[in-house]
């Protein structure tokens, strides 16, 4: 069971931190996630890591081009890379619905 004393801490912290009160805070966490200015830069440079990722992926993939030895080490960076930006894409994909529902 968590203590009252640390809850009522961190709500005095966050309050503070975001200057409104935590049932405000909730509201529009659950209402419009959209609007949370934070959440958004978060949504940009997820989908911008990927799209760089991917397109490094394919420039190395392209067809008709018969990778070198060396480029085999590339690849699989590039393939990695892509995969752990992948990783947040259910938060990318509730961020796009926030988004399309608008305000």
């Amino acid at each position: 069971m968590p203590d009252a004393a640390a809850l009522d801490q961190a709500t005095a912290l966050i309050e503070k931190a975001w200057g409104r009160p935590i049932d405000a805070l909730e509201s529009l966490a659950v209402r419009r996630p959209g609007d949370d200015p934070l959440l958004r830069a978060a949504l940009v440079i997820t989908d911008t890591a990927i799209a760089v990722r991917q397109d490094r992926l394919h420039a190395l993939t392209q067809p008709g081009h018969v990778p070198a030895f060396y480029e085999e080490d590339q690849i699989t960076g590039a393939a990695v890379d892509l995969r752990i930006a992948q990783n947040g894409e259910p938060c990318v994909s509730a961020g796009d619905q926030a988004r399309d529902r608008g305000p």
